[in-house]
């Protein structure tokens, strides 16, 4: 008996169906995930020297916040507590234009404490998010 060859010729080349199939749906993970990324977390920036005097001063009101070691904080130079802070930071803001909020801390402050005020900030309408960083002095 003869064999006869009846299967199909098998194209020569790449075959780009699948690999258009993966591209293609990477394409669309990335799309899909992207928002994620940058709505997520809390952006800071840090105040600039050359931004520092393009303000003219008191023309906005400001929201600084110091946190020491003890774990004082302070908001504008005044003393404030925690929840204190959470209800005294939003009223603050919605007077201010710029709404910036600038975050400094002694050394040897935690972290921890540090997010705790840029996320209360952050919940309180800040718009701008900065941290001073004070040099050491010898």
């Amino acid at each position: 008996m003869r064999r006869r060859n009846l299967e199909r010729p098998r194209p020569s080349g790449l075959i780009l169906n699948s690999l258009v199939d993966v591209a293609l749906s990477l394409v669309i993970a990335f799309m899909v995930s992207m928002p994620l990324f940058f709505e997520s977390g809390i952006f800071v920036s840090a105040p600039g020297a050359a931004r520092a005097g393009a303000n003219e001063p008191g023309a906005d009101i400001k929201a600084n916040i110091y946190i020491t070691k003890e774990g004082k904080i302070l908001l504008n130079e005044a003393q404030v507590s925690f929840d204190n802070l959470s209800e005294l930071l939003p009223k603050l803001l919605q007077r201010s234009v710029e709404r910036r909020v600038v975050v400094a801390a002694e050394e040897g402050v935690r972290y921890e404490q540090v997010m705790r005020i840029l996320d209360l900030a952050k919940q309180a309408g800040a718009a701008d998010l900065a941290l001073l960083r004070t040099r050491r002095v010898r």
